[in-house]
């Protein structure tokens, strides 16, 4: 069953080996995401983010990084990735859904924003078939989405 599980000593080594791609391996800044160890260093210089390991009973498939953004001063879905070894099985959708209800419980939040790479069709697509609607505005290049829960 899919769960996420706070990042900490037992599993960050196994967190940051993650890749969206086996081409994407030890890169700080992937194609279309951050590493996962850059956004475990952002997220410790702030206590806005919370970092989640995704798992799959006990395999870990994945990392996500959520918080209120500063600078976007709003809730924000900041990293959802899948490793390369499980995209296409329906893992991002599962993970998402998951996500959104942690937000929701964490902060109260209504609304969540997402950002991505505007070729990311792939995120575009999950994101848009979970609802999330294009805001017409972008932030470095990034188009911004936002959900209304």
């Amino acid at each position: 069953m899919l769960h996420l599980e706070k990042v900490n000593q037992a599993n960050w080594l196994d967190v940051i080996r993650l890749s969206s791609g086996s081409d994407q391996k030890n890169r700080i800044f992937e194609d279309f995401i951050a590493s996962n160890c850059l956004s475990l260093a952002q997220a410790s210089l702030s206590e806005n983010w919370t970092t989640k390991a995704i798992y799959d009973d006990k395999t870990l498939i994945g990392f996500t990084m959520y918080g209120y953004s500063e600078e976007l001063q709003a809730y924000e879905l900041c990293r959802l990735m899948i490793d390369y070894h499980f995209q296409g099985k329906g893992y991002g959708k599962k993970a998402l859904r998951q996500i959104v209800e942690k937000m929701q419980s964490q902060y109260g939040c209504s609304d969540i924003i997402i950002c991505f790479m505007p070729d990311n069709t792939r995120a575009k697509n999950l994101y848009e078939s979970f609802g999330f609607k294009d805001t017409g505005k972008t932030i470095e290049d990034e188009l911004i989405y936002s959900l209304n829960v």
